[in-house]
């Protein structure tokens, strides 16, 4: 349900209502004493609020870098309810920088085929089928990414990447509340209080990071505004387990089906080979909303038979429910929350604390992520009003992959040199990027010139260091890195380079880039400047990029 916040603004509504003792808190930052306390001497870089799927992220990627965090979350684990299941191409891209994409490819693997597509149909059993989806077509999207989508619910991602997140040094304490923080000029003050114990720790941190939900407290308090289309739906999710093998065949374990009859509008995801699953539901029969506590078990297990078709006796186990809002909200002062952007902030926050870079770095987080977002809500949206609402979208659609990985960045730490035509657009597309200051690296398949059986990405060169690309084996540019700090991983890519080879030149084609030529590329995989062919000067020229980038 759209409830107010005091203001007369929508509030989302996000919540996993158990069917027993049932229990639900918002918790606000008010005035706390803290001078009593003893300061605890481990010292965190990083603190984070939240240890959820992005604030556990986060850990690992500042782990990635080299950079000790804790999360402290009030929840007393992970996610128990499969919610936020389908992660895009982008955010595959990350997990494969970090090691981890074969690993969660393995899980979804399991238990979904994303290539299987999407259907709707009247009923899940004996209903005539009234639409099919192939979101897109495989062997054509890996002309672009190495990667592909997962299916990974949140209750199967989360205990994934915590078992992960030990190898990065990312720690996470759950039942942990933080129930004041303060800025000081050298830091932040964080006290904790332990849910069960209600003791109280204090420590001091360099950052702090909230990444505690659409109802952050720490967004409340620093007076962080949302704008957008706001609420437009109010759902549920009802987590059950059913064996439904039975009845379903090989559709039990794939793909996502999709209910619409006159009685229910609602969406089968199925697990554990069709034993369990949950089931959304957006429309019964009358009732197009759901405000929290609202639905009885007894009401669920309705709803489950007039989506499912199956009027057998079935033993059906209602789990939990849980209410949730479709909603498209932007943060004023950026904080929006999924894993490009913390992706985004992660680097940065790394070569800050490193000492490589100054704190004005950091600006450049909202400068690059609020608009590319706004732009993406737009999209979303538009999908929303065009495919459920059945009301003229405010923009067309544009591509699914272009939104996911065509995304550019217009200004923040990059720099542009001469005009190029587009470098204004906020979207480009993957099959013709345009390889400038602010667009993504582009995939392309290496081989390793001693091996010619095992092959690589483009986009497996970027690491945790800036990196130098030039197609011309006599590069200057490469050359003059050399004497760079901070370090610059270099490569020099063609159809006779060492150790990877370019057989086929495609990435000096796709980078339009000309002898002299060469890409400066972020260790978030976009490319920061675009070097023009100079006859001297090299290394000093490149040493004003980087300072402007890095803000020394």
């Amino acid at each position: 349900m759209a409830t107010s916040n005091g203001h007369g603004a929508p509030r989302q509504v996000d919540d996993t209502i158990p069917l027993a003792q049932s229990k639900r808190t918002l918790f606000e930052f008010g005035e706390f004493d803290h001078s009593a306390i003893p300061l605890e001497k481990e010292e965190w870089p990083v603190i984070i609020v939240g240890s959820s799927m992005v604030g556990m992220t986060l850990g690992v990627l500042l782990g990635y870098h080299g950079i000790k965090s804790v999360s402290f979350d009030r929840h007393p684990s992970t996610a128990i309810h499969p919610r936020a299941a389908l992660f895009l191409l982008r955010s595959v891209e990350i997990f494969r920088q970090l090691g981890l994409e074969d690993h969660f490819r393995e899980n979804s693997a399991l238990n979904f085929d994303l290539d299987a597509g999407m259907i709707i149909v009247e009923k899940l059993v004996g209903g005539k089928t009234l639409a099919t989806m192939q979101e897109s077509d495989p062997v054509k999207v890996a002309e672009v990414t190495p990667s592909v989508r997962l299916w990974l619910t949140q209750n199967m991602f989360e205990p994934l990447l915590r078992e992960s997140a030990k190898d990065f040094g990312a720690v996470q304490e759950f039942k942990q509340t933080v129930v004041h923080y303060e800025e000081l000029d050298d830091g932040v003050i964080v006290v904790v209080q332990d849910v069960s114990t209600k003791t109280y720790r204090k420590f001091k941190t360099k950052y702090l990071v909230s990444c505690d939900g659409n109802r952050s407290a720490t967004r409340r308090k620093e007076g962080i505004n949302w704008s957008g289309p706001g609420v437009v739906g109010e759902y549920i999710s009802i987590n059950f387990k059913a064996d439904l093998t039975p009845y379903l065949g090989t559709r039990a374990k794939h793909g996502v089906t999709y209910i619409s009859n006159t009685d229910i509008d609602a969406g089968f995801r199925l697990e554990d080979s069709g034993k369990a699953g949950f089931m959304i539901v957006s429309r019964a029969g009358e009732k197009d909303r759901f405000p929290p506590d609202s639905v009885s078990g007894r009401e669920a297990k309705k709803y489950f038979k007039q989506a499912s078709g199956i009027e057998d006796d079935i033993d059906i186990e209602v789990e939990s429910i849980s209410y949730w809002s479709v909603a498209g909200f932007n943060s004023d002062r950026f904080a929006s929350k999924n894993g490009r952007d913390i992706h985004n902030l992660a680097w940065k926050l790394a070569y800050v604390i490193d000492g490589k870079a100054t704190p004005r770095l950091l600006r450049t987080y909202n400068t690059e992520r609020q608009p590319v977002v706004g732009a993406t809500m737009t999209q979303a949206y538009s999908r929303l009003q065009n495919r459920v609402l059945r009301q003229k979208a405010d923009e067309p659609e544009l591509p699914d992959i272009t939104c996911e990985i065509g995304y550019r960045y217009l200004s923040g730490a990059i720099v542009r040199g001469k005009y190029m035509p587009g470098e204004d657009q906020l979207w480009e597309d993957p099959y013709a990027p345009l390889t400038i200051a602010g667009s993504r690296f582009p995939h392309v398949a290496l081989v390793d010139s001693a091996d010619q059986t095992r092959r690589i990405s483009s986009l497996d060169l970027v690491k945790t260091n800036f990196l130098m690309f030039a197609a011309d084996p006599a590069s200057l540019w490469v050359e003059a890195i050399k004497a760079i700090r901070p370090d610059i991983d270099a490569y020099i890519l063609n159809e006779s380079s060492t150790p990877w080879t370019d057989t086929e030149g495609k990435l000096r084609r796709v980078c339009k880039l000309e002898d002299g030529e060469a890409l400066l590329v972020r260790p978030d995989g976009f490319i920061a400047w675009r070097a023009e062919k100079r006859d001297s000067g090299h290394s000093s020229a490149l040493k004003g990029i980087l300072r402007q980038i890095l803000g020394v």
